[in-house]
């Protein structure tokens, strides 16, 4: 074998050992995430952030009730002023109407989309956890006060953890697929909800309207996923990247 001949298989076989095949975390891996959170079109993100926007200064700038009346559930406020009105805790029932919405969106893709892939799986997820958030806002079991904050700190922390189990399991099919942009807008949102509800003691007027229109940003930011996830999989197809 001549030289050049044995040169060339040596720097074949030492680029050959050299090569490593792609690992999780990789480079690769930021990209591809950068590439699916660029996916949900930017019109999406603006409405959603307008919807708050506009919903916290009509909120704040009406002259007949009191901002924290129409943020928080309607039974509380009931409660407190000894009397009903239909625009008590109108944004509070706003975001049970968008949880609703969601949820029979995924349950027409579930009926109607054909069962391949994790989509089916994710859809379920987000059908289940949109009705148990509804399903808590209706009977207020986040705040059962009767028993001691023990119990409603308990289940935030199992909403947080069906959230993050929610992500981990799924999440390769969610960036190959669907919007992890806005799972990133739900986490911020409903976290800081969380965060004013637990540090602000006792709440105040203003802290009562950042909660809350955070938490509506959350459920916003939610519902249009499961939407957009139910809508990709009843066209069968991968949604197009906007990149602008």
């Amino acid at each position: 074998m001549s030289a050049t001949a044995t040169t060339s298989t040596t720097t074949a076989t030492n680029t050959g050992s050299t090569a490593q095949p792609t690992m999780p975390g990789d480079g690769r891996d930021h990209a591809a995430l950068a590439d699916a959170v660029r996916r949900t079109p930017v019109w999406i993100t603006a409405a959603i952030i307008a919807a708050v926007l506009i919903t916290v200064g009509v909120v704040l700038g009406q002259p007949w009730f009191a901002p924290t009346d129409l943020v928080r559930d309607s039974q509380s406020v009931a409660a407190l002023r000894g009397r009903s009105d239909p625009a008590y805790g109108i944004v509070s029932n706003l975001g049970i109407i968008v949880l609703l919405l969601a949820a029979g969106t995924a349950l027409a893709a579930i009926a109607g989309a054909p069962r391949r892939g994790g989509a089916q799986r994710i859809l379920a997820w987000s059908l289940a956890l949109s009705l148990l958030f509804a399903l808590d806002d209706l009977l207020l079991l986040h705040e059962a006060t009767a028993f001691g904050p023990a119990p409603g700190i308990a289940l935030a922390a199992a909403y947080g953890v069906g959230f993050l189990t929610f992500v981990v399991r799924f999440r390769a099919t969610i960036v190959d697929r669907f919007d992890p942009a806005l799972l990133i807008g739900t986490f911020v949102g409903l976290g800081v909800s969380a965060i004013v509800d637990v540090l602000v003691d006792p709440a105040t007027s203003t802290s009562v309207v950042v909660e809350d229109g955070a938490k509506l940003l959350g459920l916003l930011a939610w519902s249009a996923f499961v939407m957009r996830a139910a809508i990709i999989t009843l066209r069968g197809a991968r949604p197009i990247v906007d990149r602008t």
